[in-house]
């Protein structure tokens, strides 16, 4: 108990440092897909500026990377390997979904624009929300998982 503990606190802190080095990579990707999605209905107007993140961004790739350790905890090195592909192609599904709505809903309530190409500032995409949600929702296959062991031997145990 107390090992699963340590693990899932490093892990969590893992997860933030490696949010903090791939920041400005997912930033792009998202305003990449903010262009894509809408066929370049979306200019970007402004300085990209953007200094910190919210905390729900960093607390999720956090969450994300402790409950992904906790799952695969001494499984075999083929299941952890599925599990870490499964999560990053449900992180990826989930991030081009959330931005395509996204962006097409900005685009629908521009009543104003000229030939249908909104302007956007670089501050006005909330990046910390899309890739904090993401990550946390990328990580409930984990969650079951963890949850059904737990009911499993709960169960043994009676």
């Amino acid at each position: 108990m107390k090992t699963k503990v340590i693990i899932g606190l490093v892990f969590f802190l893992i997860g933030i440092g490696l949010s903090v080095f791939i920041e400005s990579f997912l930033r792009s990707t998202v305003l990449d897909l903010y262009q894509l999605t809408t066929n370049n209905g979306i200019q970007y107007v402004g300085k990209n500026f953007y200094l910190f993140s919210p905390s729900v961004y960093y607390a999720g790739f956090g969450i994300t990377f402790s409950l992904l350790a906790l799952d695969l905890f001494s499984k075999p090195i083929i299941k952890i390997i599925i599990s870490a592909a499964i999560t990053i192609l449900i992180f990826t599904i989930m991030l081009i979904g959330i931005c395509a709505v996204d962006a097409n809903l900005k685009i629908i309530e521009c009543t104003a624009c000229d030939d249908g190409i909104r302007q956007l500032r670089y501050n006005e995409v909330n990046y910390g929300l899309i890739l904090g949600v993401t990550s946390i929702i990328s990580a409930i296959p984990s969650l079951i998982r963890i949850i059904k062991n737990r009911k499993a031997s709960v169960q043994q145990g009676v």
